[in-house]
């Protein structure tokens, strides 16, 4: 595994100037000013409850399925593939794979969008910060 890969932080460093007023003289001074922010990184918030709920209503071929459908996602939560590719990724049947989008549809964790276009529910799943989960979330309550 890359290095980048193994940390869930980032830390930010913002330089710039700020002007101040100086307390004892009263006057304006510039300073420059450096602040170290930890940011969220490189890993998938998981809200277990609702993953384990739709997780219980597959077993181990559709298992594969589900965690195809997460190592896969873009930074919209969207996952774009045919049954056919999915069955060839994974090396399960498409009648299991059918099964499995369809049982991930009626649990919400998976929203079709389109033919072949699907969507994870960010109540139970999204990689990146909580800015960004927040924001595809409203966007999956209003498609939804």
């Amino acid at each position: 595994m890359e290095k980048s890969k193994l940390h869930t932080t980032k830390r930010m460093k913002v330089v710039g100037t700020e002007t101040y007023i100086n307390q004892a003289s009263g006057e304006i001074e510039e300073m420059q000013v450096v602040k170290f922010v930890d940011r969220d990184f490189n890993f998938h918030k998981i809200w277990l409850e609702h993953l384990i709920r739709s997780i219980e209503l597959i077993g181990n071929q559709k298992l594969k399925v589900a965690f195809h459908i997460i190592d896969n996602l873009d930074r919209d939560n969207r996952f774009i593939s045919t049954y056919r590719k999915i069955a060839d990724s994974t090396g399960v049947s498409i009648d299991t794979v059918k099964l499995t989008i369809k049982a991930l549809i009626e649990s919400d964790f998976l929203k079709k969008i389109q033919v072949g276009v699907y969507q994870v529910n960010p109540d139970i799943i999204f990689k990146g910060s909580q800015k960004d989960r927040l924001n595809v979330l409203t966007v999956y309550q209003k498609e939804g």
